[in-house]
């Protein structure tokens, strides 16, 4: 871990000094553009104001030109008129409002004139044209107040002012070329600034890429200093790596081998004690004796489950662990795993109580084993902490979309609590509750944290409610979809035998009352169900009609054999069966029992075993006997085969044989590769089940010498039967020439399909085991 961060240290050292130049030329590329581009703004907002000016001053100076030639012809007309009046010897004096329009407007322009006149202009030359212009405009006040015989005279003076003035306009005239200068001086001005600055932007950016290259130079070798640094540390780190990776991968070989030896040694007399206990279960018992040997039956499969999780764990580390997707009887899930704890709670007196929703499908899809896993990890748990009261599952759906479903599990007890501080750690690995506790109970704590990621993996959460002294709630959701498997007998609904039968359920436990209700309503039963004795009493006071009673053993004060003699005074066994649903265990005395119930239903409550007590009290014990149709020909007696067994361990061997005679075949049996070789010598074989690990020669040297000395026609299958249960023992199995691969403990199931798949047997039609179609007609 050390050399990873190590690594992951000078990475980011690297990584910073890289970001760390680039950003510097970033920044120093962004000041520098942003500098000539504030400039190149500058200079066009300059340069838009000069030409601004200089259209101005030219529009000033065409004004200009248009006002001094409207001066000289308002100068012209009135001399002209003034001459006229004075040598004309008609001339009166109403000839004079004429003058003195003509005055008027000469006026009017003199005012355009001085408005426009340039500001930075000689003043004198204004006060003369004022001067001169007041004295043209001030003739007709004159000429007013004077005699007819001075006229001629003062027409002499104005003439003569009127040239003076013509002149003064000629001087004026250079104001208009002078304004027209400025213009053209302001116009260049404009153009050599515009110049100077595109200039000086020109070498700006001259600047910005010589830097631009300096920083860039720097960089490149910066990064090359940073890489020849850094390289002789990544050189050393990766040879560290590359070491500790090497010894970490010895390290998973030896874990391999080790977990590959303990799962052989711990698999061979498991598949002895599981086959046994199969062959067992076949054998004629009792009902209890066959619930004995089914619990050690599952007791076996749940600690084959532990051993698989532990060959499992490199794989969860890994996260490659796969979940099944098959067929998944809930219901019965529960039950098996009230089954295998059933034993733990009838120490404690506890009762085990479960109910599924209706709507909830008989099958969905998911992984039997993880599922079962989960429930045992939960309800063991339970069945641990809990002294006195019951333990309860519920399963109801969260959610529905057409046939997907989010199915809820609630694992409720009536047990010490958990304490609110550890509640939050509690599904961590080697984390419990409380160590008080945990000490009467033992455990490891890796329980709730396997089950949290099995919860995980299955789209679902977990988590828990509990109260000190009241109990605790565990809840945890799994994601699935409807499936479709083989329905047992008690599933199929509507059971002819019950359909209408009228059923009265005295159970005082909710959960139990809600399954037995859903038990007998889906075979077709009416039921009438009553938490008290009181009620059920009542109801038959009132005439109703029963055809089977179920009565709990537990009810208060010991009111079940109460309303046992209650029945038995009005009703006989045949007229009014009674079942008392009673744990193993059960104080009441047992002839008493049989004077006043018909039968016992063993808790915890399962379907199939309320079916058959159902049946029983019916008169349908041998219903199965009855109704199966001609038993299908055996795979041995449908597809004859030679078999030749290769395994060294005597137990095996007669479980595996007993397997194979139950489906009619004889396998003769080699206790080494060297066996096997001399067998088929003498004779040709279709099917070998070959251990790998027997003494002289092992499985798989045995398959190479088949495979490379004898002919084709001789070749037969070959199939791996070994307690190796590794995924790399499975392909070494199929590298050495075998054709496929079971594992130990070995089930009947793995053996047939395997026979058929590669000896391709015939494929006859599917017999229904029960006819109902028939039955009810």
């Amino acid at each position: 871990m050390r050399i990873f961060t190590n690594l992951r240290l000078l990475q980011i050292i690297d990584t910073s000094l890289l970001i760390t130049l680039l950003a510097g030329m970033a920044l120093l590329l962004w000041s520098s553009l942003s500098d000539v581009s504030a400039k190149a703004q500058q200079n066009e907002q300059h340069y838009a104001l000069a030409i601004q000016e200089a259209y101005l001053a030219f529009q000033k100076q065409t004004e200009l030109e248009v006002l001094i030639d409207n001066q000289r012809k308002a100068y012209d007309a009135l001399n002209d008129e003034f001459f006229r009046f004075a040598n004309n010897p008609n001339s009166d004096r109403e000839n004079l409002p004429l003058i003195r329009e003509l005055s008027d407007h000469l006026k009017k322009r003199s005012a355009d004139i001085l408005r426009a006149w340039p500001i930075n202009t000689d003043h004198h030359l204004k006060a003369q044209f004022e001067e001169l212009t007041g004295i043209l405009t001030g003739l007709i006040d004159e000429l007013e107040s004077l005699s007819s015989a001075h006229w001629l005279q003062l027409a002499r003076d104005a003439h003569d002012t009127s040239r003076e003035a013509h002149a003064l306009m000629e001087k004026v005239t250079t104001l208009d070329d002078k304004v027209g200068q400025q213009t053209m001086l302001s116009i260049q001005e404009s153009i050599q600034e515009t110049a100077a600055n595109t200039q000086a932007m020109a070498k700006r950016l001259e600047a910005v890429k010589y830097k631009t290259l300096l920083i860039t130079a720097l960089i490149i070798v910066g990064l090359l200093l940073s890489r020849f640094y850094f390289s002789g540390h990544f050189r050393q780190l990766i040879y560290t790596a590359q070491e500790a990776q090497a010894m970490a991968e010895e390290a998973v070989k030896t874990k391999a081998r080790f977990l590959a030896t303990m799962s052989h040694e711990i698999r061979t007399p498991m598949n002895g004690v599981i086959g046994m206990t199969r062959l067992l279960m076949n054998t004629p018992m009792s009902k209890k004796q066959s619930e004995f040997v089914e619990s050690i039956h599952l007791s076996g499969e749940h600690l084959l489950t532990v051993i698989n999780d532990v060959l499992d764990f490199s794989k969860i580390e890994a996260g490659k662990l796969d979940l099944k997707r098959e067929p998944v009887e809930l219901r019965a899930c529960i039950e098996d795993v009230f089954n295998l704890l059933s034993a733990k709670a009838l120490e404690k007196n506890l009762e085990l109580a479960y109910a599924v929703a209706p709507t909830i499908p008989l099958f969905i899809e998911g992984d039997v084993a993880r599922l079962r896993q989960i429930l045992t990890n939960l309800i063991g748990n339970a069945i641990k902490f809990t002294e006195q009261g019951e333990v309860s599952v519920s399963v109801t759906a969260a959610s529905q979309d057409k046939q997907r479903y989010e199915l809820e599990f609630e694992i409720s007890d009536t047990g010490y609590g958990i304490p609110t501080d550890r509640i939050d750690s509690i599904f961590e690995s080697f984390s419990q509750a409380d160590n008080t506790l945990t000490r009467q109970g033992e455990g490891t704590g890796l329980g709730l944290a396997i089950s949290r990621r099995l919860v995980e993996m299955m789209e679902g959460r977990i988590w828990v409610a509990s109260e000190l002294g009241v109990g605790s709630h565990f809840h945890f959701t799994l994601m699935t979809q409807t499936a479709t498997g083989k329905l047992k007998p008690f599933l199929y609904p509507n059971i002819p035998e019950i359909t209408g039968k009228r059923i009265l359920i005295v159970e005082n436990n909710p959960i139990n009352h809600q399954a037995l209700q859903n038990f007998c309503q889906d075979w077709g039963a009416i039921t009438q169900a009553c938490t008290n004795v009181s009620e059920a009493i009542s109801l038959l006071v009132s005439g109703q009609h029963y055809d089977i009673g179920l009565v709990n053993s537990r009810l208060p004060k010991a009111s079940a054999l109460a309303f046992g003699r209650y029945v038995r005074n009005r009703y006989n066994q045949q007229a009014f069966p009674l079942i008392l649903i009673a744990p193993p265990n059960d104080p009441h005395p047992k002839e008493l029992v049989r004077e006043l119930f018909n039968l016992y239903l063993t808790k915890p409550i399962t379907r199939s075993r309320l079916f058959d007590s159902l049946m029983t009290v019916l008169g349908e014990l041998n219903l199965l006997t009855a109704r199966t149709e001609q038993a299908p020909l055996k795979l041995g007696e449908r597809l004859p085969l030679s078999i030749l067994l290769a395994e060294d361990n005597p137990i095996n061997q007669i479980v595996a044989t007993s397997i194979l005679n139950e489906m009619a075949y004889k396998a003769e049996i080699a206790e080494n590769g060297r066996q096997v070789l001399e067998a088929l010598r003498k004779q040709a074989f279709d099917v070998i089940f070959m251990d790998m690990q027997m003494p002289e020669l092992d499985g798989l040297a045995a398959t190479r010498l088949i495979r490379s000395e004898f002919p084709t026609d001789r070749q037969p299958i070959i199939i791996a039967m070994t307690a190796n249960a590794m995924e790399s023992d499975k392909q070494a199995c199929l590298t050495a020439g075998m054709n496929d691969y079971i594992s130990k403990p070995i089930l009947p199931e793995a053996i047939e399909a395997a026979l058929q798949h590669w000896c391709i047997p015939p494929k006859p039609q599917a017999q229904p085991l029960l006819n109902y179609v028939s039955l009810s007609q």
